[in-house]
């Protein structure tokens, strides 16, 4: 009798433990891996955390990296710059810029002196966030205070989390790296909230995230991903950011359906739960051609194609150590206005762009975000 009572305990073990890892099943010829609710534990509502109502087409956030530091004009265009990026130094929470912010106090005088908010952006495409910082208490609370006391040092207005899944050719320890994003993300940022609103006060400073165009990571063509879970984290933010680019290639690179379609970006993350209240639409201030360097500057497309219409979203140009042209997909500045003014019709709070420096001058009738600030104030 021993040995089956010893038998009969480990597979109950077995099958305990099994229903806590992740689930695999089959959507047509792709394998869509979800996680089981059991290994979310906590789901947030409202009865748990409530932010402010963020007004209709209020925003007029544009992302800005390498010190660069806005023009007075440009200034008056935008309601908040989004300065990346801050990032973890180790896995034990301690945290460095990246390069080129020297300047960041700088910076932020001139951001304030033009009435015009400073928030700080974390992570970053290409950084990968680790389950040694993220899931492991000590690290994360570590990780929490230090931007606290960096928020403080530099007066900054609020903090943006821009923790992305990671790409990288391993895919089993791409997936690795990815799972802290599944089982940690909503710690981070209850956590992270609750610390901000202790420091400064609820609502003093502004607490968003930016996230991918939709919830799918793709690992190979057959098999996808939806590493951020639906257990409420949104709560907790004032707005989520859609990183409504590098979602296609070429021609299909951040089209008008890809975000306001049947099938789009707005779409996806408002069935995932997150109310449209809290979603602001993101806008390339680039084209697309190939993943990785395969993409141009939109003021560098002006000045490939000085005469370029503005109802133009496409140009085909080859790199100058490229065998042959591709096809470089982008927003003009009527695709840029027919956004917009869509956002603008479902009320959104409004309007981020990566990157400021990708832009033309403010004053040239073809900027893009002359084109953004006119039709989101009209």
């Amino acid at each position: 009798m021993k040995p089956i009572l010893l038998y009969v305990m480990f597979v109950f073990f077995i099958s305990c433990s099994s229903s806590n890892k992740i689930k695999t099943s089959l959507n047509g010829n792709v394998h869509v891996k979800s996680y089981n609710k059991t290994s979310l534990k906590f789901v947030a509502n409202q009865t748990h955390y409530q932010t402010r109502k963020i007004p209709a087409n209020s925003i007029l956030m544009g992302y800005i990296i390498d010190g660069y530091n806005p023009t007075k004009l440009q200034f008056e265009k935008m309601t908040h710059i989004a300065i990346s990026f801050l990032r973890p130094y180790d896995s034990l929470g301690n945290i460095i810029m990246t390069p080129g912010w020297e300047n960041l106090e700088e910076v932020v005088r001139a951001a304030h002196k033009n009435k015009v908010k400073a928030i700080i952006s974390f992570g970053g495409g290409g950084f990968k966030v680790t389950s040694k910082l993220m899931g492991v208490s000590r690290n994360r609370k570590r990780l929490i205070e230090n931007i606290i006391l960096f928020m403080k040092q530099y007066n900054l207005d609020g903090f943006d989390c821009d923790w992305e899944p990671s790409w990288i050719d391993d895919k089993d320890q791409m997936e690795e790296i990815n799972n802290a994003i599944t089982f940690h993300y909503i710690k981070f940022i209850k956590e992270f909230r609750e610390s901000l609103d202790a420091e400064f006060g609820k609502g003093e400073k502004s607490f968003s995230a930016a996230i991918l165009n939709s919830n799918r990571i793709w690992y190979s063509s057959n098999k996808q991903i939806a590493h951020f879970p639906k257990n409420g984290w949104w709560h907790y933010l004032d707005w989520i950011a859609l990183m409504n680019y590098d979602n296609d290639l070429g021609s299909k690179h951040s089209t008008f359906d890809s975000v306001f379609g049947e099938k789009g970006s707005i779409s996806h993350w408002n069935n995932f739960g997150i109310p449209k209240s809290k979603i602001i639409i993101g806008i390339p201030f680039y084209g697309r051609a190939g993943w990785g360097e395969e993409f141009l500057l939109y003021k560098d497309i002006i000045k490939i194609h000085p005469d370029v219409e503005k109802n133009i979203d496409v140009i085909s140009y080859k790199r100058k150590y490229g065998m042959y042209e591709k096809e470089y997909g982008f927003n003009g500045v009527s695709t840029v206005i027919k956004k917009v003014k869509e956002s603008r019709r479902l009320e959104l709070p409004g309007v981020m762009f990566w990157q400021l420096a990708g832009d033309v001058n403010v004053i040239n009738e073809k900027s893009l975000l002359k084109a953004i600030s006119e039709e989101l104030r009209n």
